[in-house]
């Protein structure tokens, strides 16, 4: 299942990376609804908005689509959970800024972790798993975040 969504819905589109469903999301630009739109028809992606003429149109074109009404990100996961039978399981697998498929790094690559400045050294001598995004150079590993998504995860999955 691919999405894409606009740019009212940029924490959506990372909280759906995260569960591992290609997401992409439309910046400010011209013309940015047919963008949207011709974009879903082309590459088989449900449009997710909270714009509601928006949504209007995609459903006239036959455009599959989804009206996101609340403005509380986990009831946005939850009603969108509902109403595609989302797995709702943290993946490594998309980088959550680009879309980009993710990749573990192998150990002889730990120096690439070491450029990075947002990286503890003391995460290297634990032995941490990363992954890397070779689009956009992001560096991803199961931290203390790692935790708070799961904690949010089983909120949402409790809620039903």
């Amino acid at each position: 299942m691919k999405f894409i969504a606009d740019r009212m819905l940029g924490r959506l589109s990372r909280w759906l990376r995260i569960f591992g469903y290609d997401t992409l999301e439309i910046r400010k630009q011209e013309d940015e609804d047919n963008v949207l739109l011709d974009l879903a028809e082309k590459e088989d992606r449900i449009l997710i908005s909270r714009d509601v003429l928006l949504i209007r149109k995609a459903i006239r074109k036959r455009i599959r689509a989804y009206l996101v009404q609340s403005s509380e990100i986990m009831e946005q996961l939850r009603k969108m959970r509902l109403e595609f039978q989302l797995n709702l399981e943290p993946e490594m697998d998309r980088c959550t800024l680009c879309n980009s498929k993710i990749r573990k790094i192998e150990s002889f690559e730990m120096d690439i972790i070491r450029m990075k400045e947002y990286v503890f050294l003391e995460r290297l001598e634990k032995g941490a798993e990363f992954w890397m995004c070779d689009n956009c150079g992001q560096v991803y590993w199961k931290g203390a975040h790692w935790k708070n998504i799961m904690e949010r995860v089983n909120i949402i999955k409790n809620k039903g």
